[in-house]
Order: structure tokens, then sequence, then C-alpha cells
């Protein structure tokens, strides 16, 4: 903050001769904001109100366009398509492993081919996601 800022505070601690101690106006800064329950307190007048919400708001479109904060909707949205991608995965592996399992008998083959199909599940879900694609319908 800057030291206008402290010399537009009315009612912050000053010396006898005007000027500040730092350690007290940290302590009366710190003892006013912690008592501040509604957020009203900080702001007395409607147009420090307001310009505060604007101010908030603009933060909040800036840090949006900088991609460091993401609707709750949309998050949901790309979290249901990778859900959904991976159950269309993981039900897509019994069809597509069992053809190559048929006749075999040695654990250590089985083992290795159902590993590697995991592998290759997981290599694929850990790829980047379509938007647009439809995973039940890609695994059919």
């Amino acid at each position: 903050m800057t030291s206008r800022t402290v010399r537009d505070w009315a009612d912050a601690p000053r010396n006898a001769d005007g000027s500040y101690d730092a350690r007290a106006v940290v302590a009366w800064f710190a003892a006013k904001s912690g008592s501040a329950t509604s957020g009203d307190e900080n702001y007395p007048t409607q147009r420090e109100r307001l310009a505060a919400a604007q101010a908030e708001k603009v933060e909040v479109e800036n840090r949006v366009r900088r991609g460091e904060l993401v609707e709750v909707e949309q998050v949901g949205a790309e979290w249901d398509d990778l859900v959904l991608a991976a159950r269309a995965k993981l039900l897509s592996m019994p069809t597509k492993v069992a053809p190559q399992l048929v006749g075999r008998t040695d654990p250590n083959a089985i083992r290795t081919i159902i590993r590697d199909e995991v592998h290759a599940a997981l290599a694929e879900l850990a790829g980047p996601v379509e938007p647009d694609a439809d995973p039940v319908a890609a695994a059919a």
C-alpha cells in the first residue's frame, strides 16, 4: 500500500508531529481488517463499496482471461467428459482383449496382454480430450 493510502485513513494512529509509527499502524490495520465481518465496515460509503466491487469484478475477469479461474460448470462438464471416456475405455477392454486370450494357458502371457491393454488405455486417456468427442460412441 502507498503512503497516501495511510494518510487517507483519518483514524489511523499518528504521532504528535503527524508522522506514523509503522508498528502501530500495522497493528491498527490488522485489528481493523480482522474485526470486519460483513465487509461493509471496510468501505463506509456506497461509492467506496461500488469502486471496490468494480475493481474486484475487473480482477476476476482478468484472471479468467489469463486462465487462472474457470467457471464451475465448465469444470464439471470437463470432468464428466473425462469420467465418461474412462468408463467407455474400461468397458471396451474385455471385448478387445478376449480374442487375444482364447486358448492361452500361460499366466504370464495373459498378464502381459492384459497389462499392455491397460497401459494403452491409460495412455489414450491421458492424452488431450476433444471437447466435442462422444467417448461412448468412440468406444463402441
